[in-house]
């Protein structure tokens, strides 16, 4: 009922403007503090995993423990993960060959100790004494030399030159220069080849890949038998093609990856005059010339 008149009643009330704004305020307050966590969250587990690997713990991961979240950090989990995998197995791959390094070292050396021993002990055989050691010292040189190659070519120094390169002529130099080793061995080597060819790439990463393989071949053909040498250049597509074939014992279907590795030797790679290097520097030298290297066994052996 309106106020009888000559009275006036209270003024309304208007609604404090207060509530509002301490309402949103607090909103908005929750809310920063969950966005803040929801990012600080995954951040606080990458810098622990990033400390970790600073101190050589290179198998921590942290993709797993973000969960289902699909942002930019969790790409970034993902990416250290294939990183701390990837320094993982280079590092764990460098210890290996310092401990092969050490292994193969450590034979020839023990082996001149033991000739000078032998020499002190009785003079009248120290021309022998020197001819074993003149061999271990040079089994020795000739480790530090495959090491060298082997850790240029893995660090992308390849010391050969691009340039103008007849193929057929190098792959027929190639073999002509095996084929007088391996008589010697009464392994003959069957050729076949194409016309000449010339293309601007590296001679010397090639014939050290080829020349490799090749010797290979030879140290494990059987004595008598005979290494078959094909070789296909595509001239539209620029792809040459290399087909090596021993009549050996052949190798263990689940070694025919691990025979590139260095200082590999399966059951039936014991050569005391192999240093276990050739097949490493050809498979790092085809992969610097942009092609690729497989071995397989023969349905014959």
């Amino acid at each position: 009922m309106p106020p009888p008149p000559g009275r006036e009643g209270p003024p309304p009330k208007r609604p404090s403007l207060w509530l509002p704004v301490i309402s949103g305020t607090f909103a908005s307050l929750f809310l920063s503090a969950a966005l803040a966590w929801y990012f600080a969250k995954p951040i606080r587990g990458l810098r622990k995993a990033f400390a970790d690997a600073a101190v050589g713990k290179l198998d921590t991961r942290v993709a797993e423990a973000m969960g289902n979240r699909h942002d930019e950090l969790t790409d970034l989990g993902r990416d250290f993960d294939h990183m701390a995998a990837q320094l993982n197995s280079l590092i764990s791959a460098q210890q290996r060959l310092l401990h092969d390094v050490s292994h193969e070292l450590r034979s020839p050396l023990a082996r001149m100790q033991a000739a000078i021993g032998l020499a002190q002990q009785q003079p009248h055989k120290i021309p022998q004494t020197l001819e074993r050691i003149e061999r271990e010292s040079q089994r020795i040189s000739d480790l530090v030399g495959e090491l060298l190659v082997l850790s240029r070519l893995e660090a992308g120094v390849s010391g050969g030159g691009i340039a103008d390169t007849d193929l057929a002529g190098l792959l027929a130099d190639i073999v002509e220069d095996v084929r007088f080793e391996a008589a010697q061995k009464q392994v003959g080597i069957a050729y076949t080849g194409f016309d000449e060819a010339v293309v601007k790439t590296s001679a010397e990463l090639l014939q050290r890949a080829v020349e490799n393989v090749l010797r290979n071949a030879v140290q494990h053909c059987r004595p008598g038998g005979e290494v078959a040498v094909a070789a296909d250049f595509d001239a539209s597509g620029g792809c040459l093609r290399i087909g090596i074939e021993d009549q050996g014992a052949g190798v263990p279907e689940a070694d025919l990856q691990a025979i590139f590795q260095p200082f590999f030797k399966g059951r039936n790679q014991q050569k005391p005059d192999s240093v276990g290097l050739g097949l490493s520097i050809a498979q790092r030298a085809v992969e610097a010339l942009g092609g690729g290297i497989a071995a397989r066994n023969r349905p014959e052996g």
